[in-house]
């Protein structure tokens, strides 16, 4: 194994829009991951609405679900490849970009705390701050002190999953999952391994 930081560029048209979105250079087996482990926890996540669902959840509920388990399914895993770790942190990807992305996930939150939570004003007001202010100290920490810094900053975002103010009707994994996608996969800086051939 070797390490590479150097990403190739984009392809054009749309597999380059697929590059962009999950690193340009991943071998077939981190594209085999990405969409066959991807799409096994989408899965999971939907069957795990399924079995706790009412007839209160309307088709909004199931629509948002649905694409919300998509997005951290492959997510989770995405953000965990060299092709994605060589991508996101490559040369002129810093900071502000990191924390611009982690931003556009409190799209997740505000979506989430409209339709499960019984106060979505305090459910994303708490989620949002400790999602942002966990960023922010992942993002400054010494490189050497990210990973623990990380693990310990998301277990804290887990742990507030089991607050009551915190529950989601039948959709609690979502903190969780956030943490596995965010804080651990997507902000930490990690060596991009590559296969010798």
């Amino acid at each position: 194994m070797r390490i590479d930081w150097e990403p190739p560029a984009p392809r054009s048209g749309l597999s380059g829009s697929w590059d962009k979105f999950v690193g340009p250079g991943a071998t077939p087996a981190e594209e085999l991951v990405q969409l066959g482990l991807g799409a096994v926890i989408a899965a999971a996540l939907i069957a795990l609405f399924w079995q706790g669902a009412t007839p209160d959840h309307s088709n909004w509920h199931w629509v948002f679900v649905i694409i919300l388990a998509l997005d951290i399914g492959g997510g989770i895993v995405t953000n965990a490849t060299s092709a994605a770790k060589r991508w996101y942190h490559r040369i002129g990807h810093g900071k502000r970009q990191h924390f611009l992305f982690v931003c556009a996930h409190l799209l997740h939150l505000g979506l989430a705390a409209m339709l499960f939570a019984e106060n979505p004003f305090v459910f994303f007001a708490i989620a949002a701050l400790a999602l942002l202010f966990g960023t922010l100290i992942i993002l400054f920490a010494p490189l050497y002190l990210q990973r623990p810094i990380a693990f310990g900053v998301a277990t804290l975002f887990v742990l507030l999953a089991f607050l009551p103010i915190m529950v989601l009707s039948n959709l609690n994994w979502l903190l969780p999952l956030l943490a596995l996608k965010l804080l651990l996969g997507h902000l930490v800086k990690e060596a991009p391994f590559q296969p010798e051939s």
